[in-house]
């Protein structure tokens, strides 16, 4: 069944005055608009809609026995859920400065003196409206987006578990078909499940590491480390996984950097992994390194598929994929990649003519810390 937050949002105009006429002739020029009039007839009424439900703007008379406008207006900006609201004044009052100061000083955004004219009334009113609509829709967007993300993390947690468990189970089988000189078929199917849990361990790692990213909430533990050393235990890893391609490091030896090493080694094998996915004629693939003024510069260079000039804008998107499905993956490592980056105050780019077999090349740029290095890289924001 819908909900309220289900249909589009409309604005509401609450009218106030004290004579049936005057609320009359305001519901005529308004109804063209198409929002909701609601009406008044003392302060006193207007402040009971106003408990109840928001507005997008007030239209509120200053000449009203009992509470009067201006008395009106200064209580419902001495309330927090109302003060927000825009009044437009509207009375038959002197001209004179003093009283426009006046309704001014009592949280007018605009005064109306009249007989008013029907058009500039409805245009003004309409400015209102049009606002409230689209904040209400950017407001339940980022209630959406916030539901969302708790969806997903309870879902991240609740898988992490059985594939745990899974994992511990098929490597326990694995070592008793060892011992027990089991079927070699078995060990092999045993094998692909393995390796099947180990990518969706990773899916599921990554749909966490978006989540935190998106609430500022993945957490960097810094120490100094050496990235050459880094690279090369990244070759060893990733050349054990695929036999078409080759993984050349060139990189001095010895170059240290101050930062969150699981995170950088979490990056740079995202992009290893990009280069090997996209590249499904073989080639090398250059993992190049270099100490700058600026900080440490890592390239990864490929001659795949490369990149779409139209798609480069939007590569470190999330569930970006520069050529669909084809090659597999939810298109988050380099999302991912991208935030861990910042977080680390660097940059990352790419270069690429989108021809088959030129490749691309993705540089990543991490500025080398000067000060005290007990204190950890500053926190930037993230991209959505």
């Amino acid at each position: 069944m819908p909900t309220d937050e289900d249909k589009p949002p409309v604005a509401s105009v609450l009218m106030v005055d004290d004579r049936p006429e005057n609320l009359l002739a305001l519901e005529g020029v308004l109804k063209p608009l198409g929002a909701r009039l609601v009406k008044a007839r003392s302060g006193e009424e207007a402040l009971m809609h106003l408990l109840r439900e928001t507005f997008a703007v007030i239209l509120l008379d200053v000449q009203m026995p009992r509470l009067d406008g201006l008395q009106t207006a200064e209580l419902i900006k001495q309330r927090d859920q109302t003060r927000h609201i825009p009044i437009i004044f509207i009375t038959a009052l002197s001209r004179e400065a003093a009283w426009v100061f006046k309704g001014y000083a009592h949280g007018a955004v605009d005064y109306l003196l009249k007989p008013v004219d029907p058009e500039i009334l409805r245009a003004k009113v309409r400015v209102f409206c049009d606002l409230f609509v689209r904040g209400e829709r950017i407001r339940r967007q980022a209630l959406e987006n916030e539901v969302k993300d708790v969806f997903l993390a309870s879902v991240v947690h609740e898988l992490r578990t059985p594939l745990a468990a899974a994992k511990a189970q098929t490597q326990l089988a694995l070592h008793q078909l060892s011992e027990g000189g089991g079927e070699p078929s078995t060990a092999r199917a045993l094998r692909v499940i393995s390796r099947q849990i180990d990518r969706l361990v990773r899916l599921v790692g990554d749909l966490l590491d978006v989540n935190r990213l998106d609430t500022s909430q993945l957490e960097l533990n810094p120490t100094e480390f050496d990235v050459s050393a880094l690279l090369e235990e990244i070759r060893a890893r990733m050349e054990s996984l695929g036999e078409h391609h080759a993984i050349r490091i060139v990189a001095p030896a010895g170059i240290k950097f101050f930062g969150d090493r699981d995170r950088i080694d979490q990056a740079i094998t995202n992009l290893v992994s990009n280069a090997v996915r996209y590249s499904p004629d073989g080639g090398d693939i250059e993992v190049k390194m270099e100490e700058t003024s600026d900080g440490v510069h890592v390239a990864v260079t490929d001659h795949g598929l490369g990149i779409p000039k139209e798609q480069q804008e939007h590569i470190f998107e999330r569930f970006a994929r520069a050529h669909g499905t084809s090659y597999g993956g939810l298109g988050l490592g380099l999302a991912i990649t991208k935030g861990i980056v910042e977080q680390h105050g660097g940059s990352i780019w790419v270069e690429s003519a989108g021809v088959r077999g030129k490749g691309s090349t993705f540089h990543l740029l991490l500025p080398q810390p000067r000060a005290d290095r007990s204190t950890p890289p500053r926190v930037h924001p993230v991209s959505p």
